[in-house]
């Protein structure tokens, strides 16, 4: 199965099911995009988020006190650097930009289209230029020790995981 890497403070919170968007800047490999949905491991990484996009989570989560209180709680340092739960990537949201050049001369119907895809998504959490909408996310119980890598990328547990 296929892992991806990120912040082990962003990963926790899609494998709690309470973020349903992974925002990169590039697009989902043909593989992967031509086979959803498709389930991966979350993989945490070493870096910890930056004090800019944790900030950005205590905003989101400060009008859910309960959430907002176990997220402040947890021990990141036993999450990075391991696979810490699983996720299905059921479909792919690409945030277009438009210039004042692409609404010259544009008709009814391209101006429809461009509504529909201007805004593809109402997550609050959907603020890349590409975002992997998640389902069904499980946090393992026990951190399976990984190295990351970047990008998607191949994995072979051979260890029991604790759900």
């Amino acid at each position: 199965m296929k892992a991806l890497s990120g912040y082990a403070e962003w990963f926790w919170l899609i494998a709690k099911n309470w973020k349903d968007v992974e925002n990169r800047n590039w697009s989902l490999p043909h593989e992967i995009a031509m086979n959803l949905p498709y389930r991966i491991y979350l993989h945490a990484s070493k870096t910890p988020a930056t004090y800019d996009e944790l900030n950005f989570i205590d905003t989101i989560l400060i009008n859910e006190p309960p959430k907002l209180d176990e997220f402040l709680l947890v021990d990141w340092t036993k999450y990075r650097g391991h696979i810490i739960g699983e996720t299905t990537i059921t479909r792919q949201m690409r945030k277009f930009q438009y210039t004042e050049a692409d609404h010259i001369d544009m008709g009814s119907q391209m101006m429809e289209a461009r509504l529909l895809v201007d805004d593809p998504c109402r997550s609050r959490w959907f603020f890349g230029k590409f975002g992997f909408v998640c389902s069904d996310s499980i946090l393992y119980g026990k951190p399976v020790p990984y190295r990351g890598q970047l990008g998607f990328f191949e994995v072979n547990l051979e260890s029991d995981i604790e759900l």
